[in-house]
């Protein structure tokens, strides 16, 4: 379990790394983006780890909700930006899994596309 200030540290790294995100899917550096997100999981990971067991003093509680507000909004607007793209990548996905069982069926699995 870590002390307090440990976890607020992670909140305080937490936040500006998901500004950063957000920047990256604002202007569609999506290949940038997982490199990211695995901070993210490895801070939000670390995170769940040390939360104290006692409270937090009202301060840190405050300062804790208006980051947690921050991180939610980025969150949310990345979640917005991305899920569109990974419906289109699962469309062509599909569309090259039919081409391909269309060539099985036919014959022709040496052509390519």
């Amino acid at each position: 379990m870590g002390s307090q200030s440990e976890v607020m540290h992670c909140y305080e790294q937490i936040a500006p790394l998901t500004e950063r995100m957000l920047i990256l899917a604002r202007t569609k550096q999506w290949a940038e983006l997982p490199v990211l997100e695995a901070q993210y999981s490895g801070m939000v990971d670390r995170l769940k780890e040390i939360e104290p067991l006692h409270p937090l003093d009202e301060a840190q509680l405050a300062r804790k909700y208006q980051l947690l507000s921050r991180i939610t909004a980025n969150s949310n607007e990345i979640f917005g930006m991305v899920m569109p793209q990974l419906t289109k990548l699962v469309t062509v996905m599909q569309s090259l899994d039919q081409q391909q069982n269309l060539r099985r069926a036919y014959g022709q699995d040496d052509v390519q596309p």
